[in-house]
């Protein structure tokens, strides 16, 4: 059994054409999150964690991007479909990819304004998690993240920056790197955004012409006033990492995990952080749609 099923344009199919402009430009976006399905009232349901807030970014990046977009109930059926095959076939949750190209066009950079988008739906199994404490270590990056304004915060299908930054470890138990800015700045993870803690007080790096505002850290970022005295979006050097005494990071699959060791800084888990863990998993079944 293939551990993913695909649909593409509502019909379930793994292959896209060559001219497709998001191959040959990298001219398209993608959105990454959890579903899930379970029994209600001997009915199957089928739902995705957060899914208001992803369709959110979904339709902001493609009015940013100049997308044809179809009626947001087109990708709610698509998605419908393609979760159903998954519980047909065995799946029971994963993660659900969303990749959305501008479409089939031809040679050069100019579009065509009436181009159709090419809208991909890829549902997972889910896998076992390493949960080993040695695993939640970090290392920094030597790969630099690019910089652009206008693109900042889109989760754009330009990754080479993490391609390359993630290929630079083979170490099993370093769970993440993480990118610094020509500054030193710490910017976000090769998959995951970052936070620390200090004095009962929320810190998580700028974004602004560079990395992605997560899911999860626009929810930490709304909900965590209820767990620390208050939380700072701040620039945060790499010299001054030693001054923190946690450490986590953050996406809409992990959820939360806590590092342990960045580099050779050590850090410890407070109540605190375990239970805006615990609180994040309650939300993330209770925002299921």
């Amino acid at each position: 059994m293939n551990d993913f099923i695909s649909l593409i344009n509502g019909k379930f199919d793994n292959k896209i054409s060559v001219i497709d402009r998001g191959l040959s430009y990298g001219d398209g976006f993608f959105e990454t999150m959890k579903w899930v399905s379970e029994k209600q009232k001997n009915q199957e349901f089928f739902g995705v964690a957060f899914w208001n807030r992803h369709l959110k970014r979904i339709i902001k990046t493609s009015n940013a991007l100049c997308f044809n977009m179809p009626p947001t109930e087109v990708l709610i059926k698509f998605r419908q479909k393609l979760l159903k095959r998954a519980s047909t076939i065995g799946f029971r949750n994963g993660p659900l990819k969303i990749i959305i190209t501008r479409g089939l066009g031809q040679r050069g950079y100019k579009f065509d304004k009436d181009i159709q988008p090419t809208i991909i739906f890829l549902a997972f199994n889910s896998k076992p998690v390493n949960t080993k404490n040695s695993y939640h270590r970090a290392r920094f990056c030597n790969t630099k993240m690019s910089v652009n304004e206008a693109l900042s915060g889109f989760k754009h299908l330009n990754r080479l920056d993490s391609v390359m930054a993630r290929a630079e470890w083979n170490d099993s138990e370093i769970y993440e790197g993480i990118f610094l800015d020509k500054r030193k700045n710490i910017l976000e993870g090769t998959m995951s955004n970052v936070f620390f803690v200090k004095d009962n007080t929320l810190f998580t790096p700028k974004i602004s012409d560079s990395g992605i505002n997560g899911i999860m850290r626009e929810v930490i970022i709304e909900k965590g006033k209820n767990f620390y005295d208050s939380v700072k979006i701040v620039d945060i050097n790499k010299n001054e990492v030693k001054n923190f005494s946690e450490m986590f990071v953050t996406n809409s699959l992990i959820n939360l995990v806590s590092i342990k060791k960045l580099e050779k800084v050590e850090f410890k888990i407070s109540q605190r952080t375990k239970k805006l863990k615990s609180f994040l998993d309650y939300l993330k079944n209770c925002e299921v749609s």
